[in-house]
């Protein structure tokens, strides 16, 4: 892969192969999908183009051949990153018609915000949690959760998967290229160790979480067998749309950079491990601690995969296997 300043400029062949690959799978996806909503052929083209292009941009840094070492220099190159993360947008507004000043301005914020805050004042320490860090982090978490994000794609229905999509672009982009984040870990390169650390991992929380959950009146048995290839499917969705954003968030991003500034694995591990089980009070009944408490346990394990294996395919496998397992044979109460 040829490489400006640890940039990728040529993809690679993996990259090719996985981009092709996904393309005909969700265009299978898509057709079944778009036409239950009766979509004409320029909004059904438009939607999947999007989808396709936010797609591949999310996974650009996660087939970079070699390590990045320095961040892009200049403010040139990194203001073009911009209108080509917003681009997925265009299409998909081009496609349906569904412009609006509003949501192109909540993309807008959400790329720029980032970006300026790492080139304007860049991180002396890489391997430190920097207040520009927590800038980020809190910018992100609170896009998220006051809902600001919605209302962007509308057609067919609201596809927050979009979303979420153009926020792993964002925040893979910033940490791999802008503001380098050493050992962040976002690779989707498969190795035995990988494999065998989200295997060992899901074994030992599978054993503990769900006698616990049951235990808990938290869960109720409930299998809900779909099908092969509906649960494979299903398991993709999660690691795409669901497992890799919290993972590079929580894992490679939070995780990493905490535990080199504390100078301790274990209580870093156990810091984010709470974290992340505190985000999902939300969910109801509010405050709901019996999520919290085995989401907590359930970081844990995805920390442990995470830096076991060096690699976030490690977590993001393993936290995409709980959630469909979960979905498949256990239900909430």
């Amino acid at each position: 892969m040829s490489t400006w300043n640890g940039f990728p400029l040529r993809p690679s062949r993996s990259f090719l192969a996985v981009a092709v690959l996904l393309a005909i799978l969700f265009a299978a996806v898509a057709r079944s999908y778009l036409r239950r909503y009766g979509l004409p052929v320029p909004a059904a083209m438009g939607v999947y183009f999007a989808f396709i292009l936010l797609l591949l941009l999310a996974l650009v840094p996660g087939f970079q051949a070699r390590r990045v070492q320095q961040p892009l220099g200049g403010h040139q190159p990194l203001w073009v990153f911009v209108p080509l993360w917003c681009l997925p947008y265009l299409l998909y507004t081009a496609g349906t018609g569904d412009f609006r000043w509003t949501a192109l301005l909540k993309l807008l914020m959400v790329a720029v915000l980032p970006l300026l805050i790492y080139s304007e004042f860049p991180p002396r320490k890489m391997h430190v949690f920097s207040w520009q860090d927590a800038c980020v982090a809190v910018l992100l978490i609170t896009f998220v959760l006051s809902g600001q994000m919605r209302g962007i794609w509308n057609v067919p229905t609201n596809l927050d998967f979009m979303t979420r999509l153009f926020l792993i672009t964002v925040a893979s982009w910033c940490w791999k290229f802008v503001r380098v984040v050493p050992e962040l870990g976002y690779s989707f390169r498969l190795s035995g160790q990988v494999m065998k650390e989200a295997a060992i991992n899901f074994g030992i929380f599978a054993a503990i979480a769900i006698p616990s959950s049951l235990a808990l009146h938290f869960t109720r048995w409930n299998p809900r067998w779909p099908g092969l290839m509906p649960f494979l499917l299903n398991y993709l969705e999660i690691f795409l749309f669901i497992a890799l954003l919290e993972e590079l968030f929580f894992r490679g991003f939070l995780q990493t950079l905490f535990s080199k500034t504390i100078n301790s694995w274990a209580i870093g591990q156990a810091l984010v491990s709470v974290l992340f089980g505190l985000f999902h009070i939300l969910h109801a009944p509010f405050p709901n601690w019996r999520y919290v408490l085995l989401a907590s346990v359930a970081g844990w394990f995805y920390g442990s995969a995470f830096r076991q294996s060096g690699s976030l395919m490690a977590s993001s496998l393993l936290h995409a296997a709980v959630d469909t397992v979960w979905r498949t044979w256990l239900s909430a109460r």
